[in-house]
């Protein structure tokens, strides 16, 4: 810190402000895993990842090099996989549902016709 010089507040409130958002992310995945599902909560935070080089550019003025635009690129193309797979969760869970409907109504019913 004592390299920073003028810049001390500056320093610190990053630091301090990192903390706190970490924090609060922690607790809001936690959140998502524990009310919707894991697969939900790795997608959610995998579409963070290019958000956060963009914020940078715009906020900090950063350059946006070769290596940034890559790490966007894999970013947003795990980001796509994780929605196609969680998409395909989506509807083996919706199928076995029905499937489980589907069985229990033709037991009722064969139950019935036993009778």
């Amino acid at each position: 810190m004592e390299n920073y010089g003028k810049v001390r507040v500056s320093y610190m409130m990053t630091l301090i402000w990192t903390a706190v958002t970490w924090q609060i992310s922690s607790i809001a995945m936690l959140g998502l895993i524990f009310e919707v599902s894991s697969l939900f909560c790795n997608v959610i935070s995998t579409l963070a990842l290019p958000v956060v080089p963009i914020l940078a550019v715009m906020f900090f003025r950063d350059k946006m090099d070769g290596v940034k635009v890559t790490a966007l690129v894999l970013a947003v193309w795990g980001f796509l996989s994780y929605i196609y797979d969680y998409w395909h969760y989506l509807d083996d869970s919706k199928s076995k549902v029905n499937k489980t409907s589907n069985n229990e109504a033709s037991g009722a019913g064969a139950v019935m016709e036993v009778c």
